[in-house]
């Protein structure tokens, strides 16, 4: 009966450990069932523990069991930690329209968006990446936190991204200015969805497409997306019957451009001494160092953006160009400086951002108010560009204009 008390404590201490790393992780709808499992081995714990008790009765068998409980919580705790490396968000299916006959030309939209609602395997993505990138591997006894903290991130905002959900509607716009006899689509591809690329092309393949075009919804190529047209690279002897072609990258279009400025002009409210901070994305270590187009080309975007603030009467030395993360300055340095300049109204743009999401509603605000300007500085939050149709006639645009210059197809 002893040994069974033994096995019991470490055996109920461990799945205590396990359920309180879970509890951090799991959606919040499954959080009640964690936890419950959690006081039921806590309670078997407890329950060995004082069996034990009772048939040693001395107080260094007591000392002995008590540590070995909690050894068997951490370790329950550091086995879940662990195991998290593992969890990965299940691949994406293909679900194509009919090619037709003769088979139209598929449409393929990219979106580099964050899931609409919390995944587990989503934060294992973002943490390999980020050490993929040459930061610190989390700890075990830290890794499950960092679960916990995207939760509270999307608690914040109701539970529910809104970027996702604003891809597919403007997917939907770019499908009503397509001719529906030229072209199928768009299929929407998020660039987190490793593969998913490559997987639609061949499903393309499949289905009876003879062509395809690829378009952007962002300013330039990040390091998601460049994956995805590697892996595209690493089947093309397998698609050679399939023409794929690109659209050129939107840091180039001035009319997109013209769209951020104006949108930032019109809420300059007639103030002669007003500071514009242009957002860009930043990288994150050596994804800096391997994808350096990324910066340069949402620098570019974010100059032209100025040269149009300029035109509208926005003095170009109030307006400066700085990084949502990873790269100096940022939003709060930015919004600092613009104040030390006399700014009296500031206009903080995420002019690389096409739509709403975490960091435009959570990050990017509470890096504003990090600033703490006086209080007759107002400090104003622009929401992203992506509902607005100019983006949708833009994409179009490219699309037609990548076809009529592929055909006839090499």
């Amino acid at each position: 009966m002893v040994p069974l008390l033994w096995i019991g404590l470490v055996g109920a201490s461990m799945g205590a450990g396990a359920a309180l790393a879970l509890l951090l992780v799991v959606p919040r709808p499954r959080e009640g069932f964690v936890m419950v499992l959690g006081v039921l081995s806590m309670g078997g714990a407890v329950a060995a523990g004082n069996g034990l008790v009772a048939a040693y009765e001395t107080t260094s068998l007591t000392v002995i069991a008590s540590l070995l409980a909690i050894a068997a919580l951490g370790g329950g705790f550091a086995l879940v930690s662990a195991l998290l490396a593992y969890v990965q968000p299940a691949s994406p299916g293909t679900l194509l329209p009919p090619a037709g006959s003769p088979p139209r030309t598929l449409a393929v939209l990219i979106v580099d968006t964050e899931t609409q609602t919390y995944l587990a395997g989503e934060v294992s993505r973002e943490i390999a990446e980020l050490v993929d990138a040459g930061l610190p591997d989390p700890t075990i006894g830290v890794t499950p936190f960092h679960y916990a903290a995207q939760k509270a991130r999307y608690r914040a905002i109701a539970g529910r991204s809104p970027e996702h959900p604003a891809a597919v509607a403007l997917s939907e716009g770019l499908e009503s200015l397509l001719d529906g006899a030229e072209f199928a689509g768009p299929v929407v591809v998020r660039c987190s969805d490793r593969g998913a690329l490559a997987a639609n092309l061949r499903a393309a393949l499949d289905e009876g497409y003879a062509s395809v075009v690829v378009t952007g919804a962002y300013i330039a190529d990040s390091h998601r997306a460049a994956e995805q047209k590697r892996d595209v690279d690493d089947i093309a002897a397998g698609i050679t019957s399939l023409h794929v072609a690109y659209t050129p990258p939107l840091w180039t279009s001035d009319e997109l451009a013209r769209l951020v400025a104006l949108r930032a002009v019109a809420l300059t409210a007639g103030s002669d001494r007003t500071g514009v901070a242009l957002l860009v994305h930043g990288q994150p270590g050596r994804h800096a160092e391997a994808n350096v187009s990324f910066d340069v080309e949402e620098n570019a975007f974010a100059n032209r953006v100025r040269m149009h603030l300029s035109e509208h009467g926005i003095d170009a030395a109030y307006v400066r160009v700085c990084s949502a993360e990873w790269s100096d300055p940022g939003v709060t340095e930015t919004v600092r400086h613009l104040a030390a300049l006399g700014s009296e109204r500031i206009l903080v743009v995420p002019a690389c951002y096409p739509f709403a999401n975490m960091q435009t509603l959570l990050d990017i605000p509470a890096a504003e108010r990090d600033a703490r300007v006086p209080e007759n500085v107002h400090v104003v939050h622009i929401p992203p560009w992506g509902d607005d149709e100019v983006f949708a006639s833009v994409l179009a645009g490219a699309i037609r204009k990548t076809v009529s210059e592929a055909a006839p197809w090499a």
